[in-house]
This record gives structure tokens, sequence and C-alpha cells, in this order.
């Protein structure tokens, strides 16, 4: 940079105040004339940031999410009425004060063993186990949760929140799946606190998995965004295959770039290398039954997660799934981990109103094309908190429910 001048940052804020920031050169306080070199890598700055905003403001990001919540009346699981809202999410102790809960089981972490030959080993890198995690106890869902901080070697905000099955404290011999569940650009561009919360508030996972109990789901179950025909095939899947509960494991994670390469090394490390090991030691976690899934920008992650690590995940699936920028990506890990691909159960969901469809039905053909069975859901809805809430979750738990209770089979089923 030339004498004389100063580096300074112009901040471009969307409404939920997610940041995107762009370097330029000032001189006595105002802007100098930069050279042609500035002017190129400028101009490489401001395409890559605009564009981050812009796919921000597709996936939802720039869209501040209804805060508030309904309580149920009745005695009908999942049927909302009323306008309880956050008064009824005690979050204030979690705010002001933390409880160190130690893990059940030993207290120092062991690493977990894979559960088929060849498996990656979990924890394994560093020769050493993550630290004790601080639980902090979520109150005012409809079903049990917490905060799991996990002292991180490696992603300084390591922070999910644990949705827990509906009968998991009076069900005590009884082990469940566990689903990694990251969110959309939304809730990526949130702090950690609120971003890990994606799915159990934003989404009104707690919700979902109340009403599952009954084994019968009703149109206003999926917020009214559900066909006749769409509402008889998931009642036919549940008296199938009953809902028997799933451990949902959300981290904060942070926006992905559409320059970079998908993942972080740093936040990959966490997620294969830490918290899945964690979570594996202090949670009933049923042996061989790990899941991955997301929703938009989590829903690119969450396949990114499965097509590279199929040995770890048994169920990988995404709901509305930004994948554009990153087909490339897939493709070279289709390529890769395809055989194995195969004896996985996979489930892409997309909507009659989202405009990621199209990448939906990319993803569709590139696993087509060699021969990977999955499951190609079109519902009802749009690229919305309302189609999370209703049909998006329903359609993730439901999923994941039956893949890891038996093993996938049989055709391509795109309905």
């Amino acid at each position: 940079m030339p004498a004389g001048k100063k580096p300074h940052l112009i901040l471009i804020r969307c409404q939920n105040n997610s940041l995107v920031g762009e370097e330029i050169v000032q001189c006595g306080g105002r802007p100098c004339p930069p050279t042609l070199q500035e002017q190129a890598l400028l101009s490489k700055k401001a395409i890559a940031n605009v564009l981050m905003m812009l796919l921000a403001v597709v996936l939802v990001g720039c869209s501040n999410p209804p805060e508030n919540r309904t309580e149920s009346s009745g005695n009908t699981p999942g049927r909302s009425s009323g306008e309880q809202a956050n008064k009824a999410r005690n979050m204030q102790p979690l705010q002001t004060g933390q409880s160190r809960v130690r893990p059940e089981g030993p207290g120092k972490l062991s690493a977990v063993l894979p559960s088929q030959p060849g498996e990656r080993l979990i924890g394994a890198t560093g020769g050493q186990a993550p630290q004790e995690p601080i639980i902090e106890r979520i109150s005012g869902y409809k079903t049990g949760g917490e905060y799991f901080i996990l002292p991180s070697g490696t992603f300084p905000q390591a922070m999910a929140v644990v949705t827990l099955p509906y009968d998991y404290e009076t069900s005590r011999d009884k082990k469940y799946p566990l689903i990694i569940v990251f969110g959309g650009a939304g809730e990526c561009a949130k702090p950690p606190r609120s971003g890990a919360l994606a799915w159990m508030h934003y989404y009104k996972t707690d919700e979902a998995v109340y009403t599952l109990q009954n084994n019968h789901l009703q149109a206003e179950d999926f917020r009214g965004l559900v066909k006749p025909s769409e509402l008889d095939a998931f009642n036919t899947r549940l008296e199938k295959q009953p809902y028997a509960g799933v451990i949902l494991a959300c981290p904060y994670s942070p926006l992905l770039s559409v320059m970079a390469r998908l993942e972080t090394p740093e936040y990959e490390s966490y997620i294969m290398d830490e918290l899945i090991l964690a979570l594996k030691n202090r949670y009933r976690v049923a042996d061989g039954s790990v899941g991955v899934d997301g929703v938009s920008m989590g829903g690119a992650r969450s396949m990114y997660y499965g097509f590279k690590y199929p040995e770890v995940f048994s169920s990988i699936g995404s709901v509305q799934g930004a994948f554009g920028p990153y087909m490339e990506t897939y493709r070279e890990l289709v390529r890769r981990n395809g055989d194995i691909l195969k004896k996985r159960a996979i489930q892409l969901v997309t909507s009659d109103k989202d405009p990621m469809a199209p990448s939906v039905e990319k993803m569709h053909q590139l696993l087509e094309f060699h021969g990977i069975k999955h499951r190609y859901l079109t519902l009802t809805g749009p690229h919305d908190y309302i189609f999370n809430q209703g049909p998006g979750v329903l359609a993730l738990l439901v999923f994941h429910n039956q893949a890891l209770a038996q093993r996938p089979g049989g055709p391509v089923k795109r309905e």
C-alpha cells in the first residue's frame, strides 16, 4: 500500500446484523485513488461480498424469523393455539448462569470405535480426547433440550443445542439415533448462542417431536402446507415404522463462502474429531446410528459431511439444500465414495416454491447417474421458516427414524 494511505473498513449490514466487510484505502479522511492492483483486488472482494450477501438473502439470511412461539392447548400433541410466545421459553437462566454437568460414563472421554470394519475413528486425531463439556439445561419447550458447550481445540465458537427425544428421561434403558443437524444462513449469521437454537427454537422441532408421539399427522402439523396425497404418504410411513425418537444435535455453524471450497478445516475438525465423540459419550446413542441433515445452507453442509464421511453417517439428508456453488465438490466426493454411499440412506427434500429446487434436481441427477438409491421429496411450501417448522422438520425426523431403524432398499423414490 502506498505511503500515507490508511485502511478503512466499510461495513454492510443486513436486517439481522449479519456482516459483510470490504477493505478500501483512505488518505486524509477521504478516499484516495487506488492503484490498478488495488482496484483489481477490491473488485474481487466486492464481488465475493455481494455474492455472499445475495446468497444470504436467498437463503433467508437477511430476514428475521418470527420470534414468537405458541403453546398448544388441550391434550392433543402439536396442535398450537394462543399467544404464549417466548415468555414460556425460560431462557434467562441460560444467559446468566452456567452449570457444569459431568457427562454420563467415565470422566474421561474414550475414542468412539467404528461400528463397521474400516470406519473412520472419530476423535483419534491429536491423540487426546475433548475436554469435558459444559451443559446448560433449556426449559420451556415441549421436549427436553440442552446447550452443549465443548471446549474445542480447533473452533473457539463451539456450541451446540441438543433436542432430546420425548421419552428420553423416562426410558432410561433406551438408546436412540443421533442426528447432526445444521441450520440455514439466517442462523449461521447469528451469534453462536442464537445460531445453535436453529432447529429447536426457530424451526420449532420440539413441536414436531411432540406431535409425532401420536404416529398420525394432520394438516395443521404441516402449518397447512400439505396436500392430501402428501399427508397420506407421511402417515403410511409412520404406520410402517412408528416414530421412536432421535437425538438432534445442532452445532452453531459459520456462513459458508461461495468463493471457498465449502468448509473450513477448523470447523470440520471440530465436528468430526471432537463433537460427535463428546455427544456419544454423554448421550445414549445406538451403535452405528448416526445421521446428518440440514436446511438450505445447512443442507449444503450436511451433504458434504455425509458424502465425505459415509463410514460415519448411516443416514444423509438435506432440506431445500443450496448445493449450487459446490456441485463440483459433491461430484468428486461421490466419485470417491460412491460404493459406500450406495449402502446409505439418503433423502433430498425440496418444495414447489423452493428457489433451490433446480439445485436439488442437479443433486438428484448426480446420485441417479452413479446409481445411488435415495428418496426425493417435492413437498408443498416456500423457502422460509414456515416450511422448516412444518414439512421440513417432519420430513427430516420421519426419514432418519425410518432409515436408522432399517437398511435402505429399493429404487429411487420420487414423491
